[in-house]
């Protein structure tokens, strides 16, 4: 079998969720564009299992009274799942026998472990121990990576999924 990597999946539904509050989208949309790009490369996976971590995401970002910061919030938890193996550990996207992105042989991702990262790095951001992206970070500043650039460059819109 050929699953997603966790972190994949959870920088994946951090774009889709920064994407979602920065565009004019529905969450259908969203979460159908990124869920048929992540199973170009993997097991299929459901929209409504990325849905399923964008919802909860939201809800503790409004909980949070985040307005605003919300999308750089979701963004810098997409960045620093690419970035970082660990808080302050690079992750090394290309090795010399492949790359981090290479399917694994067990599924090791679950919406629910995804937002409780997600929180995780929110309660780390206030404690300064991992930081926001850069100003201006995208995405598709990744190249060492297929499936991320795939993502970045996905043109959503409502009417592919109808």
């Amino acid at each position: 079998m050929s699953f997603c990597p966790k972190w994949v999946f959870e920088a994946a539904c951090a774009a889709a969720a920064a994407e979602y509050l920065s565009r004019q989208l529905d969450l259908n949309t969203v979460a159908n564009g990124y869920a048929a790009t992540l199973s170009d490369f993997y097991q299929p996976i459901a929209a409504e299992e990325v849905a399923g971590v964008i919802e909860p995401m939201l809800r503790f970002l409004d909980e949070l009274d985040a307005g605003e910061t919300a999308a750089p919030l979701a963004t810098g938890f997409c960045y620093n799942r690419i970035i970082f193996d660990q808080p302050n550990k690079p992750r090394k996207l290309k090795g010399l026998f492949g790359s981090a992105d290479e399917p694994v042989k067990a599924r090791e991702y679950s919406a629910d472990a995804a937002v409780k990262s997600f929180k995780a790095y929110v309660y780390a951001l206030r404690n300064q121990v991992v930081e926001l992206a850069p100003a201006g970070w995208k995405l598709a500043d990744v190249e060492d990576s297929d499936v991320l650039q795939k993502l970045a460059n996905q043109n959503l819109s409502p009417l592919d999924f109808l």
